[in-house]
C-alpha cells in the first residue's frame, strides 16, 4: 500500500488541526506497516484501530471547535462529513472485531487513508482563510 507522506498541500495553516493531521498519518504508517509484516498480527492491527478511532474522535471534535470559534460557513456540511466518516470507520472496525482477517483490516486501512487524504485536500483546506491569522 505505502507511506502517505506529509506534504505542503495538506497543511490547514492552523497548527492544532495540521498536528493532529500528522498524527493520523503516523497511526495510518503504522497500520500500514502491521499490513506489510511478513505475519499478520491481528492484535497488533487492533491495538493501532483503537489509538486511529479514538484520536480521530478527537480531532474531529478539535477541528469543529475551531470551525465553530472562526464561524465557518459549511460547519454543518462538513461535520456530517466527519460523522457519516466514523460511522463508515465504525462499521469496518466491527468487521474486523468479528473476522479478524488481512482482508478486512486492509478495507479499513484503505477507505480510512483514502477519505483522510482527499478530506484534508477537499475540505479542511477550506478553512484555510478562516483561520489563517487567528492562531499566527
Amino acid at each position: 500500500m505505502g507511506a502517505i507522506t506529509w506534504r505542503r498541500q495538506l497543511s490547514v495553516g492552523q497548527p492544532a488541526i495540521d498536528d493532529d493531521h500528522k498524527h493520523l498519518i503516523e497511526y495510518l504508517n503504522e497500520l500500514d506497516a502491521a499490513l506489510a509484516a511478513p505475519r499478520f498480527q491481528p492484535v497488533r492491527v487492533a491495538k493501532i484501530l483503537v489509538k486511529l478511532l479514538e484520536y480521530t474522535k478527537e480531532h474531529f471534535a478539535r477541528e469543529e471547535r475551531i470551525m465553530q470559534i472562526v464561524h465557518y460557513p459549511k460547519f454543518e456540511e462538513h461535520v456530517a462529513m466527519h460523522r457519516a466518516a466514523v460511522k463508515m470507520v465504525s462499521e469496518l472496525s466491527n468487521r474486523f472485531s468479528i473476522e479478524p482477517t488481512h482482508e478486512n483490516a486492509e478495507k479499513l486501512y484503505k477507505f480510512t487513508a483514502d477519505w483522510l487524504v482527499r478530506h484534508i485536500i477537499l475540505m479542511d483546506t477550506q478553512l484555510t482563510p478562516y483561520v489563517r491569522g487567528v492562531w499566527a
